[in-house]
């Protein structure tokens, strides 16, 4: 019970670093077209993308057991990558102009969802049929999370989104984390 909580805190977090941007622009958005399509476009592209990485998971299970834990290397790459690009913190953080249709916020946060999917897309293939709950879950209960703060934080926008954005400079030590954690432990979760 202890390991099946701690996989949903885990996956919690691993969430929340990697939709650190999308909070950023979910409350910019909050603030110019309203809460109602701002949240619901970020929600759906959660949904979506959890629902992508679920698939491909199950996906390469089933078909490919012994390389799963490569797939580890795609979060330690994009981490890797984020800290070697890494922007000057003194640098203003704008938020987007778009239309309030859900279907083009939706594609919005699509488009900044990457690193979630190669997040879970490993971690879900690692963690078998029986830890895949507990994942989606924790995801679930980070998305619903960031959508409360959002909408919290929007109405207070944008002096709040410079402290967010503080935050995000964690996000690509948690990739980095989750990939060397699947790499590690599919070996032995193949013998």
């Amino acid at each position: 019970m202890i390991e099946i909580a701690t996989l949903a805190i885990s996956s919690a977090v691993a969430h929340l670093a990697t939709n650190l941007d999308n909070l950023i622009i979910l409350i910019g958005l909050i603030a110019t077209v309203g809460p109602r399509p701002a949240i619901s476009g970020y929600l759906l592209a959660q949904v979506m993308v959890l629902t992508a990485a679920f698939f491909v998971a199950e996906r390469v299970d089933t078909e490919l057991p012994i390389p799963v834990g490569y797939l580890g290397a795609i979060p330690i790459g994009l981490g890797l990558w984020s800290l070697w690009h890494r922007t000057d913190p003194s640098t203003e953080v704008q938020s987007p102009t778009v239309r309030p249709q859900v279907f083009a916020l939706t594609l919005l946060f699509l488009s900044l969802s990457f690193d979630t999917f190669a997040v879970f897309a490993p971690l879900l293939a690692d963690s078998r049929a029986a830890f895949s709950a507990p994942v989606l879950l924790g995801a679930a209960v980070s998305a619903m999370a960031l959508a409360l703060a959002g909408a919290m934080i929007g109405q207070f926008a944008p002096s709040r989104v410079a402290q967010v954005a503080r935050l995000e400079r964690f996000a690509p030590y948690v990739m980095i984390a989750i990939g060397l954690y699947v790499v590690l432990n599919t070996a032995t979760d193949a013998v």
